[in-house]
């Protein structure tokens, strides 16, 4: 079988790494394949071993020549989108094209739904505008839903199959733990905060709607500001693009601008908590795999500065009536900062038990957001309570139907590779 995976987001690892963690998997079926990236992701794709396509958004429409000549030449029999939502916004915004040209092929398409579409609502903001993400998915042959952080539920109807999306991520063993803390400056008695940013985040600060720019560029302060009130034994370890405005003493950070998935997944399994303020990061849904605890810190209202006494349990501390005074307008909600993505995430964990494996709290909240972060770092019966959490959700994932074995049966069953 020869499957042709689609991977174009560019300047992230996430949707690469889902698509080369199914081709692992798939390895002993004698699958072959081949990938369409984005020029960021070539050295991943190198290390691979795999044969590729680069793309970037200088192509414009022109990338649809690309894909074409690719798919004469490769003759797939699927083409595999490695992340269904990561494909239609990079082809409507960066390529400025419809994304279903893909469905011209004379080939099946079938996407990876990371966000469980069909069981959410789909309505999104893009660059200021609000939209809905096309609904394609739903009159595709299969759907392939990876667990993290779909609900890991089986079985599942005959358009959909759920599998693990990484069959090799363990905890690090002790020696190398040591050895990846050494290396960010980790002496004993450190407790190490992982806040993973993206490049995306960055250039939101400009190319966004005003809202979602204002809060790409004044949240950092806001959550700096709580970084610092952690104990000073406390360092951060910052991958991805540094925010100045976090104000963090340098003495107490270690930035990792870039780095390979290999030592991201190194990075996160040598820390001891994770902090994000996207929902569904890859860094929370990896955390689950290499068992270390998280805290995701959204915004569950659209706030006025003087409504947010009213707003959290505990009214306002006075450095978030600050900071408030200071934003323009109402601080929009959020749940994949700086976008807001409320809708669509909300719904995704719903009765789902990845709720369970992380803390969830109100960025608004100081206190709740600090005192979240001083458990997950060094209360012990609260990390004991969420690695029993993680746990539980790794034992409902291994309990999933074996990937190759669901991929094979669900292809013959729709004539793929005959």
């Amino acid at each position: 079988m020869r499957l042709l995976f689609m991977a174009t987001l560019a300047k992230t690892l996430h949707e690469t790494t889902v698509g080369l963690d199914l081709v692992h998997q798939l390895k002993a079926t004698g699958v072959r394949c081949h990938f369409v990236i984005d020029a960021d992701n070539e050295a991943q794709l190198k290390a691979a071993g795999h044969p590729y396509t680069l793309v970037s958004s200088a192509l414009g429409h022109g990338v649809r020549d690309v894909v074409a000549r690719t798919v004469r030449e490769f003759r797939p029999d699927a083409i595999v989108l490695s992340d269904y939502v990561g494909h239609w916004l990079t082809h409507l915004v960066n390529y400025e094209t419809d994304p279903w040209y893909v469905q011209e092929f004379g080939v099946p398409v079938l996407p990876i739904d990371m966000l469980g579409l069909a069981d959410t609502e789909r309505e999104v903001e893009v660059l200021g505008r609000t939209v809905t993400i096309d609904a394609n998915l739903l009159d595709m042959p299969l759907r392939l839903r990876p667990v993290p952080v779909n609900r890991p539920r089986h079985p599942v109807g005959p358009d959909e199959m759920l599998y693990r999306a990484n069959s090799t991520l363990r905890p690090l063993t002790e020696r190398t733990r040591a050895d990846v803390r050494r290396s960010v400056g980790a002496e004993a008695g450190h407790r190490l905060l992982l806040f993973p940013t993206l490049p995306w985040q960055h250039t939101m600060r400009t190319r966004a709607g005003p809202a979602t720019r204002e809060l790409a560029v004044r949240l950092p302060e806001l959550i700096g500001h709580y970084l610092r009130r952690l104990p000073s034994d406390t360092r951060f370890v910052m991958v991805g693009p540094y925010f100045e405005n976090l104000g963090l003493p340098a003495e107490r950070v270690h930035l990792e601008p870039e780095y390979t998935a290999d030592r991201y997944h190194q990075l996160l399994g040598a820390t001891d908590a994770v902090m994000s303020c996207f929902l569904t990061s890859y860094a929370l849904e990896r955390a689950v795999l290499t068992d270390v605890p998280g805290l995701v810190a959204t915004n569950g209202h659209d706030l006025p500065a003087a409504a947010a006494d009213a707003a959290l349990p505990s009214g306002a501390s006075p450095a978030v009536r600050s900071w408030l005074a200071d934003f323009p307008g109402p601080v929009p909600s959020f749940h994949a900062w700086p976008l807001r993505w409320s809708r669509l995430l909300s719904g995704l964990l719903h009765d789902n038990p990845f709720a369970e494996t992380v803390l969830h709290t109100e960025i608004l909240d100081e206190d709740a957001v600090v005192n979240g972060l001083e458990a997950v770092l060094y209360d012990p019966a609260v990390r004991d309570r969420l690695a029993g959490a993680r746990a539980d959700y790794r034992d409902a994932i291994d309990r999933l139907p074996d990937t190759a074995q669901a991929f094979t049966a669900a292809a013959e069953r729709l004539g793929i590779g005959r």
